[in-house]
């Protein structure tokens, strides 16, 4: 009777500790990891700001109307013909920016065709919201990645973007699975021919619910001064279309030298690279070829 008691407690032991064990070896087991999940999420940012969207919100396209615009970004709109204290804050509490410096001010009265929209290829849009004019050709204010969708309008991230209010525009593109929105700011346009002008590319990259300004780079620049032996001369910088491959842009670039009689006396092309980080900055491999003229006192 003794040794029987002995033998089941000692299977009762082993059973206690083979628990114990599994126990212990799932506790110390990380959780599982659903690739398919992390995959959506890039593929589906989550919206930090939503707007309803009633029967006849949207055109026969199922773009919103304008004012469906304003009304997501800004709770305090009050409708076209009005203006925005610089502070007013935007949709998700923070203060009313004119670009990636901050509010600028004044705040100007909106108007149906202040807010600029791009659409893109998968339904996502870059809207550039023209809430400041800084000039009477700048102007400024939140750039937005948006989605309209049947019954709402969604946001998924905000920055700022300043440029010439008849020639900037935008596209949208991915860099592997990040989100970008290339903002053009053609400002050579807005000048006489053979003026100084600078025009850029901006680089925004979609993180955490902000558009982040990775990278910036010439795309057309103009300047004027003087050369041993040639008298005076204009610089030139033109460039192709940035082209977009996995985690890199390229841009081709053309630096010209003019004489007076605008002859090109040197020549220079060459490509500039930039490369998506891990962290989603755009690292540029090469210096522009600007960096190559010399520096006006």
């Amino acid at each position: 009777m003794r040794s029987f008691t002995l033998r089941a407690g000692a299977r009762v032991g082993a059973v206690l500790m083979a628990a114990a064990v599994a126990i212990a070896a799932a506790c110390a087991s990380p959780p599982p990891v659903s690739r398919i999940e992390d995959r959506a999420r890039l593929d589906v940012p989550i919206a930090i700001c939503r707007r309803p969207l009633a029967p006849g919100d949207a055109n026969d396209a199922g773009i919103p109307r304008p004012d469906s615009y304003w009304e997501v970004i800004f709770p305090g709109f009050r409708g076209f013909g009005t203006a925005f204290n610089p502070n007013e804050p935007d949709c998700v509490g923070d203060p009313h920016v004119a670009d990636a410096r901050g509010p600028q001010g004044p705040a100007v009265q909106i108007g149906q065709d202040d807010a600029l929209v791009a659409p893109g290829p998968d339904g996502a849009q870059a809207v550039w919201f023209r809430s400041f004019h800084t000039s009477d050709k700048v102007g400024a204010g939140p750039l937005v990645l948006a989605r309209p969708r049947p019954s709402e309008l969604d946001v998924y991230a905000i920055g700022g973007f300043r440029g010439s209010l008849a020639h900037s525009r935008f596209e949208l593109a991915r860099l592997g699975s990040t989100r970008t929105i290339v903002g053009y700011d053609d400002s050579c346009a807005d000048v006489k021919v053979d003026t100084e002008c600078d025009s850029t590319v901006t680089f925004y990259v979609a993180l955490g619910g902000k558009l982040v300004a990775a990278a910036e780079s010439p795309t057309t620049r103009i300047r004027f001064g003087t050369a041993k032996g040639l008298g005076k001369v204009q610089y030139r910088l033109t460039t192709d279309a940035p082209v977009f491959d996995k985690l890199t842009v390229r841009i081709h670039e053309r630096l010209q030298v003019r004489d007076a009689g605008d002859e090109d006396v040197r020549k220079a092309e060459g490509d500039r690279v930039f490369v998506l980080g891990d962290d989603r900055t755009l690292n540029a491999q090469q210096d522009s070829l600007w960096s190559q003229v010399p520096k006006t006192p």
